[in-house]
């Protein structure tokens, strides 16, 4: 050890003449908002080599917006500045003599989601508040080899991913992931989640993304959706990555998934395929949605279950110059999903009566979907901007479901029902939107207009056989049917906005819009000629064909002041509208039904800037929304005999008042973040469904009814913050919500109000040879019904987990991860007490640790819980189905990357060692 110690001491004082040698020049600077003159703080600073873009310095901007690079050596440089939500800034500089360079002020242009991210050296902040983007640290939470982005997301505080994929942040549903402020696969979140590694991101950034058309105009449409935002890591923009893994394992458990990426600048390429039989459908299934409203007999699908998926997709961006990109994507996928379910549903009965209905479900459901979108951006000048997105799909599917229902009241069985249901359908839709700005004069007056259109074209062929036996009437309902679905349907749109300057910072907004949809939805059954034993004659009771026409128009004048710490937007709608909907079989029409209705509406938006990090949002919307032609039409539905629907001609339109505030805060010398939002709404003329218990046959007659009072609100405070030596992290999410709800138990009015408490907490630390992390959580939720006989509810869910990763020498890596869960205030039989554990030990081999063998078990102690219950204010459900029990599998995952000038991803982290909060595992012991 000493030995050790002198030569250190020696080898220091040898190289301490040679860097005073090289001891460079300051660059200094400062970065400024173009629009509004303020500093900008925290703006990443960047100084990269000509040669290959590599970094050679790199700080942060100071509270006064200065930077300062010093030691900087003779020779030719990149400038390059960032910071979220502004365009990012490059320029060539030149470094001679030993004079001091002074660059002086730059200026950031606002840029909304085109966003760059710089290596800062040090363990970076789990997650930073600016504005209203919440930004977090992809490095600060572990995944294991070969995890894509939907491992990483169920990680971050506020971040929720349901069994079907969907992934809320703070409540909001991501609507579209972006991938360096690019369309990622256009309006398919899933496809990135499911399919890009973990280890290419570097930040995840959640943002309410405006419209193009109010980016152009300044002004809020109400069109603001949330969207994930994910940098790619320092480095990857100069050449070729990728990533490819395969695995097999018991049960015939198989997965394969391969990503090649080309980044050369602001140009993009993703190549990616997949195949596995582990419920991992990378693609969304949009036959699934295109015919969910066209099997009348079919009840959809049974359960999650287990699929078989394979997908194909290629996205790209090019940016032939400054003025015009263009880019897009094409996709294919598969699935294949057997899923059986058997549930038990009670529903409460006014008095002390109770129905008790029980099915058994076996499904099977084929599905291809194929489809292709682009956009083009073209600026042809610094005053004009046009965007062009035509979008196509192709879908098919073949669907099969067996089902067997019973219905009984207390004691007393009161009908079973078995059928058979076979499907086939395909369809397309084809659709388009062309957007037009021009700013007039510099002071803010822009004229814009905007064209979209589409039309929808789909149909299914159905064979129906159903037998229901009504045993207190003893008689039998048989149906043999087939059944033609055909929906078509087009729709067009033209927009126009003139934004008018008021004086200093002030802005007035004129908008009008009109836009017409024709729908026409036929449903024809046949049964069986008697003679000919051919499905030819048409079963008018069970037949019901619409034909719906759409006007709609909204004219629109908004006020809005823009300050240095505050902005706010008040507006006013007036939505005229007219809707026309014919009830018909064959040349007879059962019912012809219009209405014109004038709808008014006003917007206040409000948003404030404590600073940098602290930013406040409350925002209030007045909406009417029309009920639907199927609430509206006094046709009775008897499509399933045993739920039987009727519309009802007299509802009103309802009217919603919603209420949004966000709070946002980052403290970057505590690197602690807190997220609170609140969220309210009151609505009048609420539509509810009435629905109405047949004590004899057991079936259920439903229409719908307006009802006054209905309201719920909603608050979370989410808090992420390092201890003092900062391996120690802890974060906590704390939410509540209570609702009103009026509505009816067979016929009689109930009002059921609901509160729901729910906190979940956790620490993490991180060395070099271990990360470890813990969680807990509980949830209280109670019901309490106004309607004698109805049972008021209480229940309890909670748990305990934990993970955690040990580095290993000569590359090994163990990894684990254990969940307990446990409820309480449920039905006996119904009570959850499993523990989940998975575990996996991994061996990274070849150059650069390229290569990974890894074994992981899932469920190893097979408590996988594959039942769930629902509960509402008049029933409770109770489901079980299959699902993936315990399995292990082996896997080989492999990296790689071609960058310029021959480097590795290794190679491209620039100065400073590993990236931040990430040491990686330590070297082997050297005997």
């Amino acid at each position: 050890m000493k030995t050790g110690i002198k030569l250190l001491v020696l080898l220091m004082l040898l190289v301490s003449p040679v860097m005073a040698q090289q001891k460079g020049v300051e660059i200094t600077g400062k970065v400024q908002e173009k629009d509004t003159q303020l500093a900008i703080e925290q703006a990443s600073v960047r100084l990269l080599s000509v040669k290959d873009s590599s970094m050679v310095r790199g700080v942060a901007s100071s509270t006064d917006g200065s930077f300062s690079l010093k030691n900087v050596r003779k020779g030719n440089y990149i400038l390059n500045i960032t910071y979220i939500g502004f365009d990012p800034l490059y320029k060539n500089i030149s470094v001679a003599g030993t004079a001091p360079v002074r660059l002086g002020t730059f200026e950031l242009t606002d840029g909304s989601v085109r966003l760059q991210v710089a290596v800062i050296t040090g363990k970076a902040p789990e997650v930073v508040v600016r504005n209203d983007t919440t930004e977090y640290n992809a490095d600060s939470y572990k995944v294991t080899e070969g995890s894509m982005l939907e491992d990483l997301l169920k990680k971050m505080p506020g971040v929720e991913v349901d069994s079907e994929g969907k992934v809320t942040v703070n409540g909001k549903e991501i609507k579209k992931i972006m991938v360096d402020g690019k369309e990622f696969f256009s309006d398919d979140p899933k496809i990135a989640s499911k399919n890009l590694p973990a280890k290419m991101i570097d930040k995840v950034q959640v943002l309410d993304k405006k419209s193009d058309m109010a980016q152009m105009t300044g002004f809020d449409d109400g069109e603001e959706e949330t969207v994930l935002n994910l940098t790619v890591k320092p480095g990857m923009k100069q050449g070729w990555f990728g990533n490819a893994y395969g695995g097999y394992g018991s049960k015939d458990r198989y997965e394969g998934n391969a990503m090649v990426n080309r980044f050369y600048n602001n140009d993009q390429l993703t190549f990616m395929g997949g195949l596995n039989n582990t419920n991992n459908m990378g693609f969304s299934d949009l036959a699934s949605t295109m015919f969910s409203g066209m099997r009348g007999g079919m009840r959809g699908n049974a359960g999650t279950g287990i699929t078989s998926s394979g997908n194909a997709g290629l996205n790209f961006s090019k940016e032939f110059n400054k003025k015009i990109t263009l880019g897009g994507n094409t996709r294919y996928s598969h699935s294949d999903n057997d899923a059986e379910k058997k549930s038990n549903e009670q529903t409460f009965l006014p008095g002390d009566s109770i129905s008790y209905a029980s099915n058994h479900t076996v499904s099977n459901s084929v599905s291809d979907n194929a489809g292709f979108n682009f956009r083009l951006d073209w600026r042809p000048d610094t005053l004009t901007q046009i965007f062009f997105t035509p979008d196509f799909g192709y879908s098919k599917s073949h669907s099969s479901e067996i089902k067997n229902t019973s219905t009984r009241l207390n004691s007393d069985t009161l009908n079973t029902s078995n059928s058979d249901v076979f499907s086939d359908g395909s369809g397309y839709n084809l659709s388009g939107r062309l957007e037009f700005s021009r700013k007039l004069n510099s002071k803010g007056r822009v004229l814009s207009f905007s064209l979209s259109g589409g039309v929808n074209d789909s149909y299914t062929n159905e064979v129906n056989y159903s037998n229901t036996e009504y045993l207190q009437e003893q008689r039998n309902e048989l149906v043999d049917q087939h059944i033609r679905y055909d929906n078509k349907s087009y729709n067009y749109r033209a927009y126009i906005s003139w934004v008018e300057p008021l004086g200093h910072n002030n802005f007035l907004q004129a908008t009008y819009s009109f836009s017409q949809q024709q729908q026409e939805s036929l449903k024809n059954a046949y049964t069986p000629d008697l003679e000919t034993g051919e499905y030819n004659v048409l079963d008018t009771a069970y037949s019901k064909n619409y034909r719906n026409s759409y006007i709609n128009q909204r004219a629109s004048l908004s006020f809005k002041a823009q300050r240095e710490k505050y902005n706010y937007t008040i507006g006013f709608n007036v939505d005229p509208s007219y809707s026309r909907s014919e009830n018909f079989i064959g040349d007879t029409v059962l019912s012809d039904l219009s209405r014109k209705v004038v709808n008014f509406s006003p917007m206040i938006r409000f948003n404030y800037r404590f600073n940098k990090q602290t930013n406040l949002r409350i925002r209030y919307d007045g909406r009417t929304t029309q009920p639907s032609m199927t609430q509206l039409q006094p046709v009775v539905d008897i499509s399933d005999p045993l739920n039987i629907v009727t519309g009802n001609p007299d509802l009103k339109p309802k009217y919603t008042n919603s209420m949004r505030v966000d709070f946002g805060q980052f403290a970057p010398e505590k690197q602690r973040a807190i997220i609170a939002m609140l969220n309210g709404s009151y609505t009048l003329n609420d539509i509810v469904s009435k629905t109405v218990f047949d004590g004899t046959t057991g079936g259920r007659v439903t229409t719908y009814e307006n009802v006054d009072g209905n309201y719920s609100f909603n608050g979370r405070v989410i808090v992420n913050t390092p201890l003092k030596n900062k391996k120690f992290t802890i974060n906590t999410m704390s939410m509540a919500s209570y609702g009103n709800t009026n509505s009816f138990i067979n016929g009689e009015k109930n009002k059921s109000k609901t509160l729901s408490v729910m906190e979940r907490a956790g620490i993490d630390f991180r060395s070099t040879y271990l990360d470890l992390g813990l969680n807990g959580n509980f949830r209280y939720n109670s019901t309490r019904n106004s309607l004698q006989g109805q049972n008021d509810m209480n229940t309890f869910n909670y748990g305990v987990g934990g993970n955690t990763t040990i580095y290993l020498p000569w590359n090994f890596k163990v990894e684990s991860d254990i969940t307990w869960s446990a409820n309480a205030g449920y039905a006996e039989g119904f009570e959850q007490n499993e523990i989940l554990w998975n575990a996996s030990i991994s061996k990274s081999f070849l150059k650069n640790n390229q290569g990974t063998l890894r074994f992981k078990i899932y469920d190893i102690l097979q408590q996988r819980s594959n039942i769930s219950r629902t509960v509402t204010a008049s029933s409770i459900s109770d489901s079980e189905y299959n699902t993936l029990n315990s399995y292990f599998m082996f896997h080989f995952i492999y990296r790689f990357s071609i960058f310029k000038g021959g480097a590795s991803a290794k190679d491209m982290r620039g100065p400073g060692g590993p990236r931040p909060g990430r040491m990686g595992p330590p070297p082997p012991p050297r005997f």
